[in-house]
Parts: structure tokens; sequence; C-alpha cells
């Protein structure tokens, strides 16, 4: 899920979708999000599932690119045992690890809530999104090193830019578009922290896979799931998957790496 803790920290200029500099600026936003761990004295809770996630009627609906867990290095394990010696760090699955790209709402028959969204509506965003992300091509990933904001651990993520780009492509669509104040980060998450803490040697127990690739695989689909709120780790049920790479006419050409014009 989108982390809450990006707004200060994020201030560069909102990307073009087709610009080849989304890359660079990635790199340059996880570099400021370590460096900026290693100033921070405490941590804070980042739990997803708060009591008002909780409460709500619906379940939660979002586009992601699931991480299959086979595709994970064994060295991800030395990290989650690291994290596991702070008592504020709650680790997750690998089954529920994923990269959001962007969240949709929360599924409901009768919408009370500007977050709130009905099937029929629901239905309507992945006829209207089904094409223009289908012409995507699929495009390799990289996941590491390992990183951390201030509520959470989490991985880098390396697609030369592509889910920024699809998650641009996809704002076209949303019922609620989120502020474009700040660029979107793909990251995927490995821990939350659960409580405001002194954080202790956390930046120091981590360094050592800083660099560290922790898994490479294959997008070739970009998922709509649901979560039930009622659970702290729900399976993320697929409830639409939009292939990518099924137009004459790709926005990414496999070959050159670059986006087609």
């Amino acid at each position: 899920m989108v982390r809450k803790s990006f707004g200060w920290l994020l201030k560069w200029r909102h990307p073009f979708w087709w610009l080849p500099d989304v890359p660079s600026e990635q790199d340059e936003a996880y570099r400021r999000i370590w460096q900026h761990l290693r100033l921070v004295s405490e941590v804070a809770d980042g739990r997803h599932d708060t009591d008002a996630w909780r409460q709500h009627n619906g379940e939660f609906v979002m586009c992601c690119l699931r991480v299959p867990p086979e595709a994970m290095n064994p060295a991800l394990e030395e990290v989650r045992d690291a994290l596991r010696v702070f008592p504020y760090a709650r680790i997750h699955p690998p089954e529920f690890v994923h990269i959001p790209v962007q969240e949709l709402g929360f599924l409901t028959d009768k919408p009370v809530d500007r977050s709130d969204i009905t099937r029929e509506w629901l239905d309507e965003f992945i006829a209207q999104a089904e094409m223009p992300i289908s012409e995507f091509s699929p495009f390799p990933v990289t996941l590491g090193g390992i990183n951390s904001l201030v509520d959470a651990a989490f991985l880098d993520v390396h697609d030369n830019g592509w889910l920024s780009r699809i998650q641009v492509r996809l704002l076209d669509f949303v019922k609620i578009p989120p502020s474009t104040r700040y660029a979107y980060l793909p990251i995927a998450t490995i821990a939350h922290y659960t409580t405001n803490a002194p954080i202790g040697n956390l930046a120091a127990v981590l360094t050592p896979w800083r660099d560290q690739v922790f898994g490479e695989f294959q997008v070739n689909s970009i998922d709509v799931v649901k979560l039930q709120t009622g659970v702290t780790y729900p399976e993320l049920e697929v409830m639409h998957r939009i292939e990518l790479g099924r137009s004459q006419n790709p926005i990414f050409n496999m070959q050159s790496g670059v986006a087609s014009s």
C-alpha cells in the first residue's frame, strides 16, 4: 500500500510517463530514503491494518504486482532474521509481498466514503484500463537492496521506470486521483513497524544488504486484487489480470529497451 511517509521526502517534479529519467529519479529517491534513515532517532507505526482499515465494510481493491516467492534469493531470509531482533518490526509473510501500483478503494454495495467503490464502477475501470495497460510489453524487475522508511522496511524496485509509467496511465481511470504533488515510487515492503519507538541500530544492521540483489523476475501482467480488511495478512485474491504485450504496437520494445513513439 502507498506509504504515508513519502510526503516529506519525495520533493521532485512529477515525471511524465515517457521520459527516460524515470529510473534515475527512482534511484535518487531510494538513495535519499536510505540517507534519511541514518539521521532519524525513532521509527513510526506503519501498519496498514489500523482500526479505521478494519472498520471498512468492503474488501480493499488495488492494482499491484505480486512478487513470486520462488524468485527471491535466500539472502532475504537473512534480512528477515535481522529485522526480527527489533521488537517493533512485524515481518510480512513471503506470499504477501507485492508492489502496489494503484489503490482503487473499498468494495461495497452502499458507498459512504469517498474511498468506497461499487462493483459496477470496478467493472468499468477494468474495461477502460485493459487495453491501455495491455499495450505495455513485459519487462524485467530486479529487487534490492534493502531500504527503510521510518515506518517500514522494503526492497528497492529496479524496473527501468515501467511501473511508474503504468501507474500514470491508470490515473486516467481512477475514481479519486491521488495528489500529483509527489511522484509514485514502487516499493516491495517486507516489514512494517508497529509502534513509535527508538530506532536503535537499524541502519547499521541493514547496511550489509544495502546493495544486495534479492530477486529477479519477468513482469507479464498487472493484477487487480482484493484483500479482506479483517485479516492482518489476507490473501491477494486476483479479481482480474491484465496481460501485458497484447498490442500490435507495444509501448515498450524489448529489443531496444526504450519507449516507442
